[in-house]
């Protein structure tokens, strides 16, 4: 590791040493971690190349994330380790529609296989309960398609953290008539697929769903679409980012606290600022779990900041 990039760590473990609470609205008590990424150890810093490293994203094939997206139709809420009594009296997909959805997902398979090459399939799980599945492959063109499931996501964030949208992720440039093409192809067969409503909690006065479908995202890197496709999938935000909010905070303080954690938070946003370019808030949502990483780079092009994992509290 660059001695610069030690010293930036150093002070980010100094000024996070005692606990400076944090807590995202409906989820339990967080802490700030120092981050650190050693360009020169572990490659170029990318969501791909961090969900190895950190073991939450693995290979599969595609058989397995057909599979595991209609078996969660069929099952009709998130966690399989669930009783099924739990539901029995809830509108569940029909056997019959199951089957033709099944066979619709088949069909999409078979033409990403038919049309495109350099196919990989991810797994992407931080418990064992939960995990989702993205298909990546190449058209002839260099292009690369993504096509996810749509994520769970139960927290929202309420100005905890300042920040402003790229518009990187949401801009999808024009395409060669090939690509365009076979975009609608992909997208006629997805069409067909209309979203099912699936449980995330359930009982104890608890209505949590979300809309399961699938999306694809294109661009001319297998990163860039991967971060397109899972950004339309609402697991993923990738955003400027400004400060830390104390203000947005304080509702979880009392006045002592107050005086404590304020000016450690904004010795921190300056720090952020003062020492790293590039500030992003990389936010990675796994249903009930929140993972946000706040980080820059430093002048020996390192990547280091702030890390923060966040669980849903089931009763708040």
């Amino acid at each position: 590791m660059h001695l610069e990039t030690e010293k930036i760590l150093g002070t980010l473990e100094v000024l996070t040493e005692k606990p400076l609470e944090f807590r995202l609205h409906s989820n339990q008590y967080s802490s700030l971690v120092p981050f650190v990424w050693d360009v020169k150890e572990k490659g170029n810093f990318s969501l791909l190349n961090l969900g190895r490293d950190q073991r939450w994203i693995t290979l599969t094939d595609i058989d397995v994330a057909v599979k595991s997206w209609h078996a969660l139709e069929r099952r009709g809420y998130l966690n399989p380790d669930d009783d099924p009594s739990d539901y029995e009296d809830e509108d569940i997909i029909n056997p019959e529609l199951a089957d033709e959805r099944a066979n619709i997902y088949q069909e999409l398979a078979d033409a990403i296989q038919e049309k495109l090459h350099n196919i990989e399939v991810f797994k992407f799980s931080k418990t064992v309960y939960y995990s989702f599945y993205v298909v990546l492959g190449q058209n002839q063109e260099n292009n690369w398609f993504c096509f996810s499931q749509t994520v769970a996501r139960e927290t929202r964030l309420e100005g905890e953290i300042k920040y402003s949208d790229l518009p990187d992720l949401t801009m999808q440039p024009s395409f060669d008539s090939s690509t365009a093409k076979l975009k609608d192809k992909f997208q006629q067969i997805i069409n067909q697929l209309q979203p099912i409503s699936i449980y995330g909690y359930y009982g104890g006065g608890y209505d949590y769903r979300f809309n399961h479908c699938l999306v694809q995202g294109i661009a001319d890197s297998k990163e860039k679409a991967l971060l397109v496709a899972l950004h339309q999938a609402g697991m993923l935000d990738i955003a400027k980012f400004h400060e830390f909010d104390p203000e947005a905070l304080s509702w979880i303080w009392d006045e002592a606290e107050i005086a404590e954690f304020y000016p450690r938070y904004q010795k921190i946003n300056k720090f952020l600022t003062q020492n790293l370019s590039d500030l992003r808030m990389i936010r990675c949502s796994f249903w009930n779990r929140e993972y946000i990483y706040v980080v820059g780079q430093t002048n020996a092009g390192d990547i280091t900041g702030i890390y923060i994992e966040s669980d849903f509290d089931y009763n708040p």
